[in-house]
């Protein structure tokens, strides 16, 4: 039988080497033979016999020689020698080749070979059992290798039915699939059936199976032939058995906590071992979930989120620590493969948030790193160690990578999975610490995944940008949390670094996709670990709450102050590299920066300038951070550019107090440390447009916090303020982009109330903008006008703030820009004069200075190179400068710039592309300005600005037209001298007081604002009369000639009656003027520009004048407010001319109007004692000649022949005849000389007198010359003659020895006698009224009011009147109305000498006997002649008379005292004249009575001869006596026969 059996071997050999493949076909049909001796030769027992039956078995199996109805006899050799235990190695190698060799076994027959090998597996022979292990581990996936070439190759799929998945049982096999597909669909369903716990369909006859090997033949399956389960029925079989099962499995897993678990190495005491989960099992179950995430993620996705999602239940905080490891070390198999992490984020995206499978996996990561740091499972006092690294001998020196509070971990080097790949029963030691290094790995693979994907696929087309959007938004929040964590508690340098990293890639994936949240949320943490823990910045602090809103919970990792400050160990004491004091209010004390501060530090500066076009918005988290650093850390600030090199910021107040503490090291760094500070700043030249926005935005947003943090009363930072300057520089070739919003707020910053601040604003708005002009822009700064204004325009906003240091900074900018780049800026001088134009509310003489240097400048070097809107402008600047009051010279060159301009626009003006309306416009314009400036607050000013002015005007007046010279005339002259009027009639009369710092005394003329004013009045008022004067063709051409010509006399009179000397003095220089114009032309023959009605308004004006300073002087309340003798002398030779120019228009209205003013506006020669002086009689003052000559060369024009105004008569009589009453008039001045009232009568009259008595004078000869003018005697004129006269009369009453009234007596009996030849009958009623007046007037001159004179008739003139009106007018009483007769005799009657005699009372004066005599012979004349015709007019009594001078004489004796001598001998004296008088007249005139009277005195006269006096009258008594008794001569005879 052996030898048979050899032979069948052989032939077996031979056969495939001689008979071929036609050979096998007919073996295959007596295969029952061929098996019948190795079908004994098994069944032997002889184990050489077996084996080489085994060995056939596997020749012919291998040459698939074996029939199909062969096989139940070999599976039943075989079972039969497995339940022997005959050669199970054998055996083994048997099933296996012909499972591996032939495609023969299928069905039952190949489920009954696995079954025999996994019964030798389950057996006790340790060889046999793994050696069956091997097999079954090589031969299952074998089954499915074969189904998967079936399904590649099976050309019969098509007529095989359809899979149906409903129509299928629980454990049957898909008719769809071929017999391979069916064999491994049934060994997989068995499979899973056996890790259910339920009976097995396929594998029949199998007794036992452990599910750690089912879930190990799976894995295989699983992990080996994934393209089989594209296939549906395999796909079903994954889905709907597999999965499930998987799932119930783990889930005992999940449901297990820590408090039910026994940890390694430990006894089970409160747990029975079937509520623990089995480690091997668990172990083999997640590989396979595993695996099915890796290979069959697109078919499961559902199951795939459940596995993801129990997954991540492993790793909670009360599982198991071997649970938390295995889901631990998944995670990292998965996050190791960067596409496994893509195919994550963007498959598993379910949840309405937006973090989906992928960030719930790496917030399960972050939950267990918290997890770890709050309730560590491992001892913290010595290091974890991984399992897979065994401990090493001796002791190690524990150097912690993380440390928080009192939690220290040290991470591990990372191999293969430890728990994933474990083959033992039991879980092996795990730590923390190896944990952490999963979780740590994971996290940096996520990042790594995330640079790859950044740098390998540049996120330039929409799906790659998506793909990074989505890991992005999964990921960030727990990686968030779990990097700050980490950071927080690193220790270790290189960890640090890789953190750090992972915050930069998710900041320049963040920016990439436009993901700003998550941009700012790592910026944010990046910024804090900058910092100390406590230290908060406002604007991070702001960062963080939007933040807060995406982060997961991490209560239990809250910071608390004092906590971390006391989990501080003394490792990071020790690596404290700098103390410095905070920027921060809120935090107390120092800032200590330890070199993890640094580092992050660096990552920060690294970041602006690696990802600066990706950070946007984030910008103001990283500069927020760079400036507190820079302050903490001392770095000082500069401008670069400024003036002199503006020094270093000088961050404290006291820097000996609070200064910066610098380790060694650290302070070797800082240079490079600066540097990449400023290199920060300067590489922002490579950014973007939008990327410069934002920083420039951010830095403005800074530097308005520093302008809060100067209400707070803290110092500010000029961080932002310095970087700003930088950023712009290194940025000038574009320079649209930024230069509005730094230069506004860089303008903010000059408008603050802090000096530094102040000055550093200034500073970087100066720097900039010569920088920007020294710049070589592309196209040329020259051409680009816009450009031009958009770089100057913050110099003018500089204009509107009022702090001193800021304009000087301005002004010195703007110095430096019209020096150096004049040529550069030709459109932009209108800014620039704008600029320094701007200097109302300065207060500082250096600021003055400063700008008007400026101005100069241009106006001296640059006027020729400007537009004429910029020569208006600078017409502006200077009138400003001109009109400030804080340096004097200035203002005195400015208006000298104003003649520069005005000269230069008439020069050019022909050259100017502009109107001619604008170029006069213009003119006028510049005209007002120094107008303006001629009513300045200096006299000096003023004086200049006038002078300039009027020059202009002179000089430049022949390019104006007629209206602007009427409104220059109008609007600018007369408004001038207007506006000088009110300011000087309200300004002080205060003395200006010396001052005593060195000044010169101010001179008494102007001592007084009033009279600095008087004197610019003084000075304008005569430019502007030559200004209209020597243009009077042009004003005369006018639209409204008059108004002009009127205008400049209104102001004229305006002068001469402002009380002020040297005003009026001016204003009548100014007529004078005007007159010598008429004069000269009238010398010259020559056509007068003045006409006759512009003649009439300066008399108009000149009369106006003359009014006024007689107002003033009634109104006058001193004597040093007159006006002087000269300046009304003036005024009357100008009068006087004046009336010869009008001669020919002369009217009785002017004429009335001139005596308004005169003699009235006359004044007496005055000094300060003048009410205490007594005026001498002397000549005729000036003013006092010169007012008569008024009236005389009045006179002669009425005078002349053929004179026009012959009619003026009569107002020339009354003008004489005022002037005549003058020295008896009302004193006007009478106020201003405060005498007493009888004191200032006699004073007044006795000034005046020689005046009044040559005005009198004057009026007799002219009336002498006139009295026979019908119109003289119409007018009543000797009336008003005697009238006029009638008031110096009564100069005696005041003064008896002034002579004006003697002359006034001449000038009416003058008067009279030249009159009386021509009074007759007819001529009686012109004359009607003259002898009232005459009688009163010499009732006046001889008795005075109410008989006030005592000594009337003592004088030769009281006789010369008596007898003149005796001889004169008596024999005209005819044509005397009675009642003036009547009033003529009683005048007669007052100083008559009969009145003495009938009234005892009445006392003669000593020396009046003449006149009294006189008076009583012309009423014996009128008694005796005239008597009888006018009977009611007669007032004497001759019989009564004598009858008294009877009895007086009577009386008479030797004892008779002088009173009754003295009324004897006017007795005596009546009795001679009625004697005298009645002997001449005729007989029939005189009563019988009368004679009879007079002859029986005779007998008492001589009866007195012997009597003796005893008084001293006697002597001339006795001659009185024989006077009258030799009247009796005559009548010794009788006149008639008795």
């Amino acid at each position: 039988m052996g030898f048979h059996l050899k032979r069948v071997v052989v032939l077996d050999g031979e056969g495939e080497s001689n008979f071929g493949v036609f050979c096998f076909a007919g073996i295959v049909s007596h295969c029952l033979d061929l098996l019948q001796p190795i079908l004994l030769a098994a069944e032997s027992g002889n184990s050489k016999l077996v084996i080489l039956g085994l060995q056939a078995l596997q020749r012919l199996f291998a040459h698939e020689t074996i029939a199909d109805t062969s096989l139940p006899v070999v599976m039943s050799l075989m079972w039969t020698l497995m339940e022997n235990h005959t050669e199970e190695l054998k055996l083994i190698q048997t099933i296996t080749i012909i499972i591996t060799s032939s495609n023969i076994l299928h069905g039952e027959y190949l489920a009954k070979s696995l079954v025999i090998c996994l019964r030798m597996h389950f057996g006790k022979d340790p060889v046999v059992s793994n050696t069956a292990g091997a097999a079954i581990r090589q031969l299952v996936p074998l089954l499915f290798e074969k189904a998967l070439e079936e399904s590649r190759l099976d050309r019969n799929a098509a007529e095989r039915p359809v899979f149906e998945p409903q129509r299928l049982g629980s454990n049957s096999v898909p008719a769809s699939l071929g017999r391979c597909g069916a064999d491994a669909y049934a060994l997989l369903q068995d499979l899973c059936q056996i890790m259910n716990g339920e009976q097995q369909t396929w594998l029949i006859g199998m007794t036992e199976m452990t599910r750690v090997l089912a879930l190990e033949l799976i894995e295989s399956i699983l992990m080996g032939y994934r393209p089989l389960f594209d296939s549906k029925e395999f796909s079903y079989l994954l889905r709907e058995r597999l999965c499930p099962l998987l799932i119930k499995l783990i889930s005992p897993c999940v449901r297990h906590s820590r408090g039910g678990a026994q940890q390694p190495g430990s006894s089970s005491t409160g747990n029975s071992a079937s509520d623990k989960p089995s480690f091997p099992v668990t172990v083999h179950l997640i590989r396979i979930v595993y695996v099915l995430l890796i290979a069959y993620c697109d078919l499961l996705r559902t199951e795939s989120e459940i596995f993801y999602s129990l997954l991540m239940k492993f790793v909670d905080s009360d599982k198991v620590v071997w649970t938390k490891l295995l889901a631990m070390e998944v995670f990292f198999k998965l996050l190791t493969d960067p596409k496994m992490v893509l195919l994550i984020s963007q498959t598993y995206c379910t949840k309405a948030a937006s973090e989906g499978v992928f960030g719930d996996m790496v917030n399960t990561i972050n939950n267990y790193i918290l997890a770890v740091f709050v309730k560590p499972t491992s001892p913290s006092a010595s290091p974890a160690t991984s399992p897979s690294t065994p401990q090493q001998a001796g002791t190690q020196i524990f150097s912690p990578t993380f440390t928080y509070k009192d939690v220290s971990i040290q991470l591990v080097p990372l191999g293969k999975p430890t728990l994933l790949e474990s083959r033992e029963s039991e879980p092996p030691a795990a730590t923390d610490s190896y944990g952490m290094s999963l979780a740590f790995s994971c996290l940096c693979f996520v990042s790594r995944t995330m640079m790859e994907l950044q740098e390998a696929l540049p996120p330039t087309g929409d799906e790659n940008k998506v793909a990074l959007q989505m890991l992005v938004q999964h990921s960030w929040c727990g990686m968030l949390s779990a990097v700050s964590t980490l950071l927080e508690a690193s220790c270790d340098d290189s960890v640090t670094d890789s953190l750090l990293q992972i915050c930069k890639v998710y900041v320049k994936a963040a920016g990439l996709v436009k993901m700003d949240i998550v941009r700012e949320a790592f910026i944010t943490a990046l910024c804090k670990a900058a910092f100390p823990i406590n230290y908060t910045i406002g604007i991070i602090k702001a960062a963080s709450s939007r933040v807060a809103s995406f982060r997961p919970d991490a209560a239990g990792l809250e910071r608390k102050a004092n906590g971390d400050t006391a989990a501080a160990d003394s490792k990071n004491r020790n690596q404290i590299v700098a103390v410095g004091t905070p920027l921060s209010s809120s935090f107390p004390g120092a800032v200590m920066l330890t070199a993890k501060n640094i580092t992050c530090l660096n990552t920060l500066l690294d970041i602006t300038t690696a990802l600066g076009d990706l950070l946007n918005n984030s910008w103001i988290l990283v500069l927020a951070s760079l400036q507190h650093l820079s302050w903490i850390l001392g770095m000082n600030q500069i401008v670069p550019g400024s003036v002199n090199g503006l020094a270093k910021q000088r961050q404290r107040a006291n820097e000996s107090s609070q200064s910066t503490i610098l380790t060694n090291v650290m302070m070797s760094d800082l240079p490079e440390l600066t540097k990449r500070f400023d290199d920060v700043f300067r590489q922002t030249r490579l950014l973007t447009d939008t990327s410069l926005e934002h920083v420039v935005s951010a830095l403005c947003k800074l530097s308005q916090d520093a302008l809060e943090t100067t209400a707070a009363s803290r110092d500010p930072s000029l961080f932002a303020v310095a970087k700003m300057v930088d950023v712009c520089l290194v940025n000038m070739f574009r320079i649209d982009t930024w230069w509005t919003v730094v230069t506004q707020n860089l303008t903010e910053v000059a408008g603050n109330t802090n000096p530094v601040l102040r000055e550093w604003g200034t500073d970087a708005i100066t720097t900039l903008v010569k920088e920007c002009l020294a710049y070589d822009f592309r196209p040329s700064l020259h051409s680009n006008h816009n450009l031009q204004n958009k770089i100057l325009h913050p110099l003018l906003a500089l204009s509107r703030i009022g702090w001193a240091d800021v304009r000087l900074k301005q002004f010195n900018c703007i110095n430096h820009i019209i020096l150096s780049f004049a040529e550069k800026i030709p459109s932009c001088w209108r800014p620039i004069v704008e600029v320094i134009g701007a200097v109302n509310g300065i207060a500082d003489d250096a600021l003055i200075r400063a700008g008007f240097n400026c101005v100069q400048a241009v106006v001296s070097d640059h006027l020729t190179g400007i537009s004429f809107d910029c020569v208006e402008q600078c017409a502006e600047a200077a009138t400003r400068y001109g009109n400030q009051t804080l340096e004097l010279n200035v203002s005195l060159t400015a208006i000298g710039l104003l003649w520069n301009i005005a000269d230069h626009i008439f020069k050019n003006r022909h050259s100017f592309d502009v109107t001619q309306d604008r170029l006069l416009e213009s003119m006028l314009t510049l005209y007002k300005h120094l107008s303006q400036l001629c009513l300045d607050i200096r006299p000096e000013v003023r004086k200049s600005a006038a002078q300039t002015l009027f020059l202009a005007i002179a000089s430049h007046g022949n390019a104006l037209d007629l209206p602007t010279w009427h409104r220059l005339i109008v609007d600018v002259c007369y408004t001038l001298l207007k506006c000088l009027e009110k300011y000087c009639m309200t300004a002080s009369e205060e003395r200006i007081g010396d001052e005593e710092d060195g000044k010169v005394v101010m001179h008494h003329s102007r001592d007084t604002a009033k009279k600095q004013w008087a004197e610019t009045w003084a000075m304008v008022l005569p430019t502007v009369t030559k200004t209209v004067l020597g243009n009077l063709p042009v004003v005369v051409k006018l639209k409204q000639p008059q108004q002009a010509w009127q205008g400049i006399l209104h102001h004229i009179q305006r002068g001469g009656i402002s009380g002020l000397e040297e005003v009026s003095m001016s204003a009548l220089k100014c007529l004078d003027d005007i007159i010598l114009i008429g004069e000269g032309r009238e010398q010259d023959k020559l056509p007068l520009d003045i006409t006759v009605p512009m003649w009439d308004d300066v008399w108009k004006a000149c009369h106006g004048v003359g009014v006024g300073l007689n107002d003033l002087m009634r109104r006058s309340p001193n004597i040093e407010s007159l006006p002087s003798q000269k300046l009304i002398t003036f005024y009357t030779i100008i009068y006087r001319r004046l009336n010869h120019q009008v001669r020919n228009n002369f009217t009785t209205e002017m004429f009335r109007k001139l005596q308004d003013v005169f003699p009235a506006i006359m004044l007496p020669v005055l000094n300060r004692n003048a009410s205490k002086m007594m005026a001498c009689r002397a000549e005729i003052s000036p003013l006092q000649d010169s007012v008569l000559q008024i009236a005389e060369s009045l006179q002669l024009e009425v005078l002349k022949p053929r004179s026009p105004s012959p009619h003026l008569i009569t107002e020339l009589f009354n003008l004489w005849l005022k002037y005549a009453r003058h020295s008896t008039s009302h004193a006007v001045i009478a106020r201003a000389l405060a005498m007493e009232p009888e004191y200032l009568i006699r004073w007044w009259a006795a000034t005046f007198s020689l005046f009044s008595e040559t005005a009198m004078q004057r009026v007799v000869e002219l009336y002498q010359q006139t009295h026979a003018w019908k119109l003289v005697m119409d007018s009543d004129t000797l009336s008003n003659i005697i009238q006029a006269i009638h008031q110096p009369l009564k100069l005696r009453q005041v003064d008896a020895h002034q002579t004006a009234w003697r002359v006034a007596v001449e000038s009416i009996l003058k008067t009279v006698r030249i009159t009386l030849p021509h009074v007759n009958v007819q001529s009686a009623p012109v004359f009607y009224n003259v002898w009232i007046h005459l009688a009163s007037a010499v009732d006046d001159v001889l008795y005075g009011d109410d008989g006030q004179i005592v000594e009337w008739g003592t004088d030769d003139v009281d006789f010369e009147v008596m007898n003149f009106f005796r001889s004169e007018i008596l024999p005209h009483v005819a044509l005397i109305p009675i009642d003036d007769l009547k009033f003529t005799l009683n005048v007669f009657h007052k100083g008559s000498l009969h009145r003495h005699v009938m009234e005892p009372s009445h006392v003669l004066p000593t020396g009046s006997e003449k006149v009294a005599t006189l008076c009583f012979e012309a009423l014996l004349d009128f008694h005796l002649y005239h008597a009888h015709k006018i009977p009611e007019a007669d007032d004497i009594n001759l019989p009564a008379i004598l009858l008294r001078c009877e009895k007086i004489l009577s009386g008479l004796t030797a004892e008779s005292d002088t009173n009754a001598v003295s009324r004897g001998k006017n007795s005596l004296r009546c009795i001679k004249s009625v004697l005298h008088s009645i002997k001449q007249t005729s007989v029939t005139n005189v009563d019988r009575q009368v004679w009879h009277d007079v002859i029986m005195l005779y007998p008492k006269l001589v009866g007195l001869v012997p009597v003796h006096l005893n008084v001293p009258l006697r002597a001339e008594f006795r001659n009185l006596l024989a006077a009258a008794l030799l009247q009796y001569s005559e009548l010794i005879q009788p006149p008639f026969k008795l």
